[in-house]
């Protein structure tokens, strides 16, 4: 799949339209390391889809820190492991345990969210993982995946630019990020079905960009220090690959996998609406306090009301060390549209990295917001040879 370099006449278009509020990121895209893609959808007479990409900057040499964006593709990964392996019993629903032999600090809960009697399972870590971004549930399969399996399988697939290195909000070490802990399946009666050894990592510790560094002061243990944060050892996930990514899951029959990702229909299910659910509406306790904009950056912004009642945003979103990312399908089935859009924006103007003081409100989220209207806006006038069926997707 291929993108245009650069950004299109019909994408200058639309974002002419941000101009008069948003003429100052636009000028300044450099500074805001602002990268985003735009993808039409049309359908043919058997409602197939045809992409056409638009990009504004896009550029897999300019990192950006993926946050929570790589919880898509672990949680993918974990669920076609577990059909790999085809063990008799296992399966997403299977309880796991994690045996946890590191010191680093590792934020395993035992309850799912939904109910806390329920036992933990690959597929509770994935809906907490996916509506509330949980790092719990990242960390988990993370050990069941290990690291050299994610990365290996990601490169067999076509999408080897994509580095998943370490744990989320752990504390772990990079000798630490190295080693997978065990794990263990257990059926209803208490026995262990399956139990993967510790193992340690062969790969490079570092991303392909190495060395990187963003912002021009760190908070380390609450110390001030005049350096940047050195980013050589993070996880990277170039927003096209990750774009790619998400069109391959939305829609896996027109994706130009090299090996494919051995996914079922129930797991297609759980992974869109893990995604697609506000945390209103997902039925899980834990999240019924945070509000339904938490992750919804494009159909929010940092409002509490969505651009369109009609609009559904099928997403996962990422904020971390001053960058706010969101990678969405957006769907209205009662104006029969539907696009892919997925940005990028460092919104750190003190250059401090680490001291939480970043513009995520006041800046990052209101320009999704209205780059999300701008490009939905265009999508209510663009004229289709056929409405697309989008109740088949």
């Amino acid at each position: 799949m291929a993108f245009p370099s650069e950004p299109t006449p019909l994408l200058n278009r639309i974002l002419r339209t941000l101009l008069p509020a948003w003429g100052s990121i636009l000028d300044n895209h450099d500074h805001y390391r602002l990268q985003f893609i735009y993808t039409q959808i049309d359908r043919d007479a058997r409602n197939r889809p045809r992409f056409s990409h638009h990009r504004y900057h896009v550029n897999r040499q300019h990192y950006f820190y993926p946050a929570s964006l790589v919880k898509l593709p672990l949680a993918v990964l974990a669920l076609e492991k577990i059909n790999t392996l085809s063990i008799a019993g296992l399966s997403a629903q299977t309880p796991m345990q994690v045996v946890n032999t590191l010191s680093c600090r590792i934020p395993y809960d035992h309850e799912d969210g939904e109910r806390p009697e329920d036992p933990v399972s690959p597929a509770s870590s994935i809906r907490r993982m996916l509506v509330a971004s949980d790092n719990g549930g990242y960390n988990r399969l993370w050990e069941f995946l290990t690291r050299d399996y994610a990365n290996q399988r990601l490169s067999e697939c076509g999408f080897g630019d994509i580095r998943l290195l370490h744990r989320l909000a752990s504390g772990c070490t990079l000798k630490e990020n190295r080693i997978s802990n065990m794990v263990r399946f257990i059926d209803d009666s208490g026995r262990v079905i399956y139990e993967q050894q510790p193992t340690a990592s062969s790969i490079p510790d570092a991303n392909p960009l190495a060395p990187v560094s963003f912002g021009n002061a760190t908070i380390v243990n609450g110390e001030r220090r005049p350096t940047p944060l050195t980013a050589d050892y993070l996880n990277y996930a170039p927003l096209g690959e990750m774009h790619r990514f998400l069109i391959a899951i939305m829609f896996p029959n027109s994706a130009a996998w090299e090996q494919s990702i051995r996914l079922q229909s129930n797991d297609y299910r759980l992974l869109r609406t893990g995604m697609g659910l506000l945390p209103s509406e997902s039925g899980m306790p834990r999240y019924a306090a945070y509000p339904d904009n938490f992750r919804k950056f494009f159909l929010f912004g940092d409002t509490a009301h969505p651009l369109s009642p009609t609009l559904r945003e099928i997403n996962v979103a990422g904020r971390g060390y001053g960058f706010l990312s969101d990678l969405a399908y957006l769907s209205d089935s009662v104006r029969g549209i539907d696009f892919f859009l997925s940005a990028v924006i460092y919104v750190n103007a003190n250059g401090v990295v680490n001291d939480d003081i970043y513009e995520y409100d006041s800046i990052g989220k209101p320009f999704f917001a209205a780059l999300c209207k701008a490009v939905y806006e265009f999508e209510t006038t663009r004229k289709r040879r056929l409405r697309p069926n989008l109740l088949e997707d």
